[in-house]
């Protein structure tokens, strides 16, 4: 399964099938304090031939500067500082490790431009990963996607909400990196 960004910012998007249709709707307010994250999903129609899109709210993030950030999702609130763990360093930074609902421990690894969650097992078996959009001069020209592969089809609600916290963190560690990080070649 393939969902569609509209922009390249996984926090201010409207995530789509490969066939077109709106699934996620994430915001995020330009503002300088209390930032925060609403994702939305749609609510499918009974109705045949309904072509309007309904949505309810499915989770929020609520980044922290001094504190910890929450995720509000599934009726908790869940604090980012307890609901993940750090993983193992890399070169990339530090992953994080989280419990899902099933049971099962994930792994999102910080890559060196996208993340990707895995299974937390002895061979990371692949769950889902981002790909940020082709402009078409090394690869074919596509939109940024999140791919969710057949190991976490039954949990997409809380990839898309854990995509959006970790993908911004990314991004701020990366931004925190100096030039020279870049240039290391092993």
């Amino acid at each position: 399964m393939r969902l569609y960004l509209s922009t390249r910012k996984p926090w201010n998007s409207v995530y789509t099938t490969e066939d077109g249709q709106v699934i996620y709707k994430t915001t995020t307010p330009r503002k300088i304090w209390g930032r925060k994250t609403s994702i939305e999903r749609i609510v499918p129609s009974n109705e045949i031939g309904d072509m309007c899109d309904e949505f309810t709210h499915l989770a929020e993030v609520d980044y922290r500067v001094f504190s910890s950030s929450y995720i509000r999702y599934g009726g908790q609130d869940l604090e980012t500082r307890e609901f993940f763990r750090k993983g193992a360093r890399s070169w990339c930074g530090r992953g994080r490790v989280f419990t899902g609902p099933d049971g099962i421990e994930y792994k999102w690894k910080f890559g060196v431009r996208v993340p990707e969650l895995c299974l937390n097992d002895s061979i990371d078996t692949p769950v889902a990963r981002y790909h940020c959009n082709s402009l078409g001069i090394l690869s074919p020209t596509h939109a940024a996607y999140l791919e969710v592969f057949p190991a976490g089809e039954h949990i997409v609600d809380l990839i898309v909400v854990t995509f959006i916290y970790i993908e911004r963190l990314r991004q701020e560690e990366e931004a925190q990196k100096p030039v020279a990080d870049y240039l290391y070649i092993q």
